[in-house]
């Protein structure tokens, strides 16, 4: 997927506030591939409602989500699934890691059917960088959030879709551990070529090159 494209979205169900200063709703926005992108949000302008939908999780909006040329809701809802395998993701805002398995289960659940041996090594340089090497064999029910944070960032990472959809990813990290956890998201995304999009509810509190629309 090259293109994500936001075509006169607006919720279905209820009023964003700040609607007449949004850069997004009711506009036209498309998201290509390679591009970063920082989506200030301020509570209760219905961003997770608008990152779950471009995700495919629900079509409760007027207007049409495009992954490239494909209208979302004329998708079967299988074709959605192959999507977020390679085409689009979420790192939702409660994190979402199986609480009774080890953090390690975790983040290669997001390898599918592909060889697990092969990520270990990419798993382990990540987690070392996040400070969570040692979590890797703990279950994620025995860690703390912010623990949980940091390991749900480095299993949307050990195999990125074209686009990263991140949803405050960084509310439970002190500044230092979200500059470094910054650092590697770019690093990884540059590599593989995908765009990153942040929804906060505040701009960064540090130097960044991304693009900045304002929901």
């Amino acid at each position: 997927m090259t293109n994500l494209v936001l075509e006169n979205i607006f919720p279905k169900y209820f009023t964003p506030r700040n609607i007449e200063q949004s850069e997004i709703w009711n506009k036209n926005i498309s998201f290509q591939k390679g591009n970063k992108f920082l989506i200030v949000a301020p509570s209760g302008s219905g961003k997770s409602t608008l990152a779950t939908a471009m995700l495919g999780t629900h079509f409760q909006y007027e207007g049409s989500i495009k992954y490239d040329q494909q209208v979302v809701k004329k998708l079967h809802l299988e074709e959605i699934v192959k999507n977020r395998k390679d085409g689009v993701s979420l790192l939702f805002q409660d994190v979402r890691l199986i609480k009774d398995v080890t953090i390690s289960e975790n983040i290669l659940l997001r390898v599918f059917n592909k060889d697990r041996k092969q990520f270990i090594p990419k798993m382990e340089e990540y987690a070392k960088r996040l400070g969570i090497e040692n979590l890797l064999n703990k279950k994620a029910e025995n860690c703390s959030y912010g623990e949980r944070q940091r390991s749900a960032i480095v299993r949307s990472l050990i195999n990125p879709t074209d686009f990263i959809i991140y949803d405050e990813c960084f509310s439970h990290l002190d500044l230092n551990n979200k500059k470094i956890a910054f650092s590697l998201i770019n690093e990884v995304s540059k590599e593989s070529g995908s765009s990153v999009i942040f929804f906060e509810l505040n701009e960064f509190p540090f130097e960044h090159d991304y693009q900045i629309l304002h929901l």
